[in-house]
């Protein structure tokens, strides 16, 4: 059944009713989370609630003016003397979500980091820190994305390992960024990156980490069968430490999440949206969009003159489309827990944090979306909030409800191996993190934050400085206050 917007709101009606009624004995109470409760915080001045001042657009978006070249403070990590850690320098990636984009805004208007209330990349870097935004493929799998990554840090061509180039039946390289690193000589001595990753940026970034600790066999294997070198990144002999020293999910989809399962045809959903932001934008073909699909190795590159119908339609009947090894695949809940992405999780080495992102409220056994919810995410913050699978979660199912419109709070919360409360309210201008310092290994929740899974970074937001700053510039604090 494909799925329509409109089916979801008609049944949006239903679901509420729905919600005033008890589930089915087994699961009308939360499961029993593996991991200890963390604090919840409140977002107060929702978007839908308050008007803004012209001062307070304006103050806004004076926050990202142009970065002053060579701007540094004198102390950019300022949590390290209370952890007993040294403190770095190191540079901050920060890894989109699903259909986002990098540095140039979308359509000229949308930075994907501050949306059109500013830019908070710039914001950081105003403050001294460095920060690089690449742009990996919007709608790939998360391998894919994982070399993507490496290859636009490094500077070199996207190479997607000859195993997985014979198993789906593409081309084992992709574009070639030599002589374009955003940061080439990451991985030498003492030269680390922390990472931020937004939605699928969460696994994206999780399975990058875990190929720059553990490597691929398979790769390896292939390569030496082949008689040719395989990418540095799939090498079984690296320490993850070496390359990277913290990492920040934001509303990660660390799990997957029911709602693939609940858009029957999700990536036909995801790519209907291009095709409707194409044509209120009277774009003529795929220059125009800035997106950057990045599957020319599936033999899908943009033909110039191309009409976007004729090259969607080119899209949708491929074996990349069908097939699994995209983002609607990976991002399921099905994805997530296929044995091919096992080592998915936090691995030794590397400092883990969590934002998990909630924008529903618990009536009776089902979660409703908050008056606060962006309207476009009302039906499916429903949808989800009374979903049940009990093929799927046994008689769990309820401890996947409370969720920020597209992605579960237990999802966002940590990968499979649970997380340790490390609540603290990032977006308090004078935070004072945890005392007990933070290990390796292993997610520190940070705690929930009552906003929707667009909100967090501030996309439709005219005041999304305002809103944001501190909390990314709280996050920036905490990640060089770790250990060089």
């Amino acid at each position: 059944m494909k799925f329509s917007l409109a089916t979801l709101l008609v049944a949006q009606c239903a679901v509420l009713l729905a919600s005033a009624a008890p589930l089915p004995a087994d699961d009308a109470a939360k499961a029993v989370p593996s991991s200890p409760p963390v604090e919840r915080y409140h977002f107060p001045g929702s978007k839908t609630t308050v008007v803004h001042s012209i001062d307070e657009i304006l103050a806004s978006q004076n926050l990202d003016s142009a970065p002053v070249v060579g701007a540094r403070q004198s102390s950019l990590g300022p949590f390290a003397s209370r952890w007993g850690f040294s403190g770095n320098n190191y540079p901050i990636v920060m890894v989109h979500g699903l259909m986002g984009w990098g540095e140039q805004p979308l359509l000229g208007l949308l930075n994907y980091w501050g949306g059109i209330g500013g830019n908070l990349v710039n914001v950081l870097r105003n403050k001294g820190y460095t920060v690089y935004q690449p742009a990996v493929a919007p709608a790939s799998s998360n391998w894919e994305r994982a070399c993507e990554l490496y290859a636009q840090l490094k500077g070199t061509r996207v190479d997607y390992g000859i195993a997985r180039a014979k198993k789906f039946g593409h081309e084992r390289f992709g574009k070639d960024f030599t002589g374009k690193g955003l940061y080439p000589e990451w991985g030498n001595p003492g030269k680390k990156a922390h990472f931020i990753g937004h939605s699928m940026g969460g696994p994206t970034t999780q399975l990058f980490l875990s190929l720059l600790h553990s490597g691929s066999a398979a790769e390896i294997a292939a390569a030496e069968a082949a008689g040719v070198p395989a990418s540095p990144l799939f090498y079984t002999n690296k320490t993850a430490s070496d390359f990277a020293g913290g990492f920040f999910a934001v509303s990660g989809v660390l799990q997957g999440t029911p709602m693939v399962e609940i858009i029957d045809n999700f990536a036909g959903f995801i790519f209907d949206l291009v095709k409707i932001i194409a044509g209120v934008s009277d774009l003529s073909d795929i220059d125009g969009l800035l997106w950057d699909f990045q599957l020319d190795h599936w033999g899908l590159g943009y033909n110039k003159g191309e009409s976007l119908l004729t090259y969607f339609n080119r899209i949708f009947a491929s074996p990349w489309f069908k097939g699994t090894s995209n983002a609607g695949y990976d991002l399921s809940i099905t994805g997530a827990r296929d044995p091919r992405n096992a080592n998915n999780v936090a691995i030794p080495g590397v400092f883990y944090f969590s934002i998990p992102t909630s924008t529903t409220l618990q009536v009776l056994a089902a979660e409703v979306a908050r008056p606060s919810t962006l309207l476009f995410l009302v039906p499916f913050a429903n949808a989800l909030g009374t979903y049940q699978n009990t093929t799927m979660f046994g008689s769990g199912s309820a401890a996947w409800r409370d969720n920020d419109g597209l992605v579960p709070v237990k999802t966002s919360s940590s990968d499979t191996q649970g997380y340790i409360n490390y609540s603290m309210d990032l977006r308090d201008s004078t935070l004072t993190p945890p005392k007990t310092k933070p290990t390796t290994g292993k997610y520190h929740n940070t705690g929930i934050i009552e906003v929707d899974h667009i909100e967090i970074i501030g996309l439709l937001d005219t005041i999304s400085l305002l809103r944001w700053s501190t909390m990314y510039t709280n996050i920036a604090k905490i990640l060089l206050s770790l250990p060089a």
